[in-house]
């Protein structure tokens, strides 16, 4: 397996090589909903809700190198890009092999120290904000598509129209449940949109070429790039007359966009626990 730490510059530490070896991953996959409940008629209780709140993990980590400025060079590695991104409040990633979820790496504790060996176990506990574990998957939509509507053939019927000037495709989910995701729309366009199941995002901008815009209805921004790497917040510029963060529904679906632009749509596979194999 994969397992590694992501700091939020980007940085990588290994945490099965180099120095690092994790002794008890499975630790990391611990999985819990918390709920509230309500006296129903006669004693009897519900579940209101369910519901996910800040979890912990602890991760052992057991350090051996070669030498004395190995020890402390892989030492001060893990200390400052832990601390870096405390003192950043920026969340780094924890990768199980395609899954990531992302955490505060908020204590650490030493034990079993042998300078003879250069050698010591340091205990590692992580808080995650968003305990799920996510792989992003990714469907790209390009402009050398010839076939429209009428030529295409589907498993399912669906019960909305599209017009000739757009092409239909469809999209699948097969995470658990409606999955959250990132839009990216390329120029050039005038107000770049696509309609998912007959549910229709679309963002009221103008985009030249080389620019894009992105809308992530995970942490419901919507921010459009130019060509120059300029970054500016277009949340203002939706169609407020469809909810342009609505789930990507469970199955196959149908989509229709227009066939002289791209698109790419990316599903967040979101997990309690990431696949183990």
């Amino acid at each position: 397996m994969t397992l590694y730490y992501e700091g939020s510059d980007g940085s990588r530490i290994d945490l099965m090589s180099d120095g690092i070896y994790a002794q008890d991953p499975e630790n990391l996959t611990a999985n819990k909903w918390e709920y509230s409940t309500i006296s129903g008629v006669n004693g009897l209780g519900r579940v209101k809700r369910f519901y996910k709140d800040t979890q912990e993990a602890k991760l052992n980590l057991d350090i051996m190198a070669d030498n004395a400025d190995e020890f402390n060079q892989i030492m001060y590695k893990l200390h400052r890009t832990f601390d870096r991104d405390i003192r950043r409040m920026k969340p780094g990633k924890l990768w199980w092999n395609d899954f990531c979820k992302e955490v505060f790496a908020v204590e650490t504790s030493q034990n079993e120290f042998d300078e003879l060996f250069e050698a010591v176990n340091r205990e590692v506990t992580f808080i995650s904000v968003y305990p799920y574990w996510v792989r992003r998957i990714t469907y790209q939509y390009g402009t050398n598509i010839t076939n429209v509507d009428a030529g295409l053939d589907y498993d399912h019927d669906y019960d909305f129209d599209y017009g000739m000037e757009e092409i239909t495709e469809v999209i699948q989910n097969d995470c658990i449940d409606a999955a959250n995701f990132e839009m990216k729309f390329y120029g050039p366009i005038e107000n770049p949109s696509v309609t998912v199941g007959g549910h229709e995002y679309e963002v009221l901008t103008t985009l030249a070429e080389g620019d894009y815009v992105t809308v992530n209805s995970l942490t419901k921004k919507i921010l459009q790039y130019d060509a120059y790497g300029n970054v500016e917040n277009v949340f203002h510029l939706r169609n407020r007359d469809s909810y342009i963060f609505e789930k990507i529904p469970e199955g196959e679906t149908a989509i229709a966009r227009s066939k002289d632009h791209m698109l790419d749509i990316t599903i967040f596979d979101e997990r309690g626990e990431p696949e183990w194999i």
